[in-house]
Formats: structure tokens, sequence, C-alpha cells
């Protein structure tokens, strides 16, 4: 028996790819959206027949998802721009992230099924870039980045910043103006680091074609990418995806909650020595630990979270792209 239908978005995507896969495994319906007909089609080859799938070619378009999501009694929203590789700031990353929120959430709002709404949101709403590495700090759920439009520029780190945090406030927003409604929609935001791992087949991603993320790993693996990464913290794609679906379940998480993930510490050396077959050595590690920590102590005690490796994370990503 079905545990409800799900309606996804960013089905086709590095991160979707590996949900959806887990919804069906966990006995969820699936609707998922996608923004062409050919990439719906290369999805329904994916072995699970409880599969439904629509096209939404802008999902920040106005009225974008129509009459969609109805029926379905959970969302999950995963598709927002994650590309360096833009023009316009605002029109590029900020635009699309937030007001495809908001037009989900609208949907939402206009469905009379859904209960729940889990966003990947990001530890780009996190983290304050204005404070550099900050040793000695630890990051939780309560932190939020303090950038504004107005700081952004023409930095599109900022910008990515940006759209992640201002989607997320959004979405606070609307559960915030709906809580004394007669059904309320209960909110989990999941605020990853630097996602890394295996991609799953149905996301159709080559060496040609790789995320942001896999690219720059890639790159590591390769030995082109050893400098200081920004951003040092990471975890699995196949651990965020099994939280998304484990935030479904209202047993483990009664109501709204913001949820920071973080499966462990990496530099790019040490990816380099794990992708040579070598130990990262403490020396090697060291680099991370000049950096800020992230405390996610209650994603583990709520949904009993056991990290994967580094190791066996850049090992599997490896394998999926026959290095």
């Amino acid at each position: 028996m079905s545990k409800g239908t799900v309606f996804l978005t960013g089905a086709s995507g590095f991160l979707g790819s590996h949900i959806a896969a887990k919804l069906l495994t966990a006995g969820y319906g699936l609707r998922a959206s996608f923004r062409t007909q050919r990439k719906s089609d290369d999805f329904l080859s994916f072995p699970d027949s409880n599969i439904q799938t629509c096209i939404v070619p802008d999902i920040s378009a106005r009225g974008a998802y129509g009459n969609n999501i109805e029926g379905c009694n959970y969302v999950i929203h995963c598709a927002s721009p994650y590309s360096f590789k833009i023009d316009d700031i605002q029109k590029d990353l900020i635009e699309p992230a937030v007001q495809g929120t908001n037009e989900i959430l609208s949907a939402v709002a206009a469905a009379s099924s859904v209960k729940r709404v889990v966003l990947t949101s990001s530890f780009a709403a996190i983290i304050n870039p204005f404070e550099g590495p900050r040793p000695g700090y630890t990051y939780t759920e309560q932190d939020w980045n303090p950038i504004t439009l107005e700081k952004v520029g023409d930095n599109k780190i900022f910008g990515y910043l940006a759209s992640k945090k201002l989607a997320e406030k959004a979405a606070w927003d609307f559960v915030d103006a709906q809580i004394s409604t007669q059904n309320p929609v209960s909110l989990v935001t999941v605020c990853p680091p630097m996602i890394f791992g295996p991609a799953h087949p149905a996301a159709g991603i080559s060496l040609s074609h790789l995320n942001e993320s896999s690219a720059q790993l890639l790159a590591a693996v390769k030995g082109k990418n050893v400098a200081p990464a920004r951003m040092p913290v990471f975890a699995d794609v196949r651990d965020v995806a099994d939280i998304h679906v484990a935030s479904l379940n209202q047993d483990k998480v009664a109501g709204s909650e913001r949820f920071i993930v973080c499966g462990g510490k990496y530099t790019w050396l040490a990816v380099q020595q794990l992708a040579q077959g070598e130990t990262p050595t403490g020396e090697t590690m060291a680099q991370a630990d000049e950096y800020y920590s992230i405390d996610p102590f209650k994603v583990e005690r709520m949904l009993e979270v056991q990290w994967t490796s580094l190791e066996n994370c850049v090992g599997e990503f490896m394998s999926t792209i026959g290095l």
C-alpha cells in the first residue's frame, strides 16, 4: 500500500534523482515535474511503474504548476539553480529560486491534499561569508546568512547565497501566513553543504554534463583543484536524499523543522589522496580545521542519520564516472 503521493521538482537532477529512487523504494507514489517532455521521457525509463509526470517549462512563471499538485499528500521542492555560468545574477539565480518557491507554495495553498512540504535549502542560507573561515565557530539551525540584495552587487557567489536565503525565507513566511488555517501545511527545510557522491542513472549525468559540485570534485580527483576549499564541509548525495524522504515521516518529524546537514569535513588535497588510493593525513585535513564547524545533532537525533564517509563518497563517485 502506498504511503501517499509525493510531488517532486528537480527529479532529473543530481540530488532529485536520488530522492525519486528512495521515495519509490520507501513505498511512496511519485508525481514528478520536468522542464521538457524529453526529460520526462528519459525519466520514465526509471524501473518503476508508480510514477506520474507533468511538464513545467518555467518553475517561476505565474501559475506554473496549475492543478498538478492536487491529490498529492506531500511536496518536495528540489529544483533551484546552482550554477555560476550565468549572465544576470538577478534573472538567472535569485528570481528562479525565490519565485519558483513562491509558485509551488501557491499551488500547495490551492490544493487541499498537501500536508507537508520539504524544501531543499542549503548551508548557503546559513553561512556568514563576511566572517571568513571563522575557526572555532559552530553553525546551527539558528544561523542565517546576512546577505541582502543590496550587498550582492555583481558577486555571483553572493547572488547564490542570497537566492537560497530568500527562497527559504519565502517558505517560512508561507508557513507563518497559513498557520491559523483549517489545514495548515508543515514545512521541513534541509540545508546541506557541498553535496558529493555518485550520480543516479536517471539523472543522465556524464563527464561532459556534470552538476556544479560534481565538476569541482572531478577536478580534485584529477589533481586540478588542490587549493583550499571555500566551504570545506560536505554530505553524500544519498544521505541528503534519505533525509528528504525521512522528513516526510510525521512520526519522526511531528511539525515544521529546519535541518542543518553535514557528513564531515574535506579538503581537495584529501580528495586527491583518496583518488590515488592513499589515506588522507592529519596534515592534509588540517586546512579544514582552520574553518568553522557544523552541528548536525538535530537531524542525527530525529532521523537517525548514519553519514557516508568521504572515502566511500569519493570512491563511489569515481566508479560511476569510470575512473
